[in-house]
């Protein structure tokens, strides 16, 4: 079943982030003015209370923004978008920052965004990573207004904060040697430690 809710145009550049960026890598310009579809096995929704829940393999794409889900909440306030919450095991998301080839990719079992705020919250395994930077707590949380990042581990000894950074100049200078004549290239994504979707790690 498929659902075209074009008055979430909001819900692009709010949910976009960057973490690893030295400096603010804003959502692709261009999705913004796509329209949203979602595409669910089961969508129950309250019109009057702007409330509308979406169910099994819920798969969502506006632009090159790609989000996989096994339920999804929209929240919406006099035609806004209020609250987004979504789950997964995990639930995932994919994007094309401006100014950049790379995608960046987050996944984690919980996501919550506050429109009100501009915050986005990952829970529980969060990872986000774009090329061979690598960001992973059990709590990450983007304040897409400011573009900070503060991430924790919630108080688990198992969920210290990790972080992996490749200079880009190594990462230059990997990918020369590694498409010289002869040698093969090699994939650069980030590694996943589960079985990958069509496109999303």
């Amino acid at each position: 079943m498929t659902y075209h809710i074009l008055k979430l145009r909001q819900l692009l550049p709010l949910l976009l982030f960057a973490i690893i960026s030295a400096k603010p890598v804003a959502a692709l310009t261009a999705d913004r003015e796509q329209p949203i579809h979602i595409n669910a096995d089961r969508m129950v929704a309250e019109e009057a209370s702007g409330y509308s829940h979406y169910l099994g393999n819920v798969h969502i794409t506006q632009g090159s923004l790609v989000v996989d889900a096994d339920e999804v909440y929209i929240y919406i306030v006099e035609g806004e978008l209020d609250k987004l919450i979504i789950l997964g095991e995990p639930a995932k998301l994919q994007q094309l920052p401006d100014n950049s080839t790379e995608l960046v990719y987050s996944r984690a079992k919980r996501m919550e965004y506050f429109a009100s705020t501009d915050r986005l919250f990952l829970m529980k395994n969060a990872e986000v990573w774009q090329g061979t930077n690598r960001f992973s707590g059990e709590h990450i949380e983007y304040d897409t207004r400011n573009s900070r990042v503060s991430a924790n581990s919630q108080g688990q000894d198992s969920g210290r904060i990790r972080a992996v950074i490749t200079p880009k100049k190594a990462v230059n200078k990997t990918k020369a040697v590694d498409t010289l004549p002869g040698k093969e290239e090699e994939n650069n994504e980030a590694p996943d430690n589960d079985t990958q979707a069509d496109t999303i790690p």
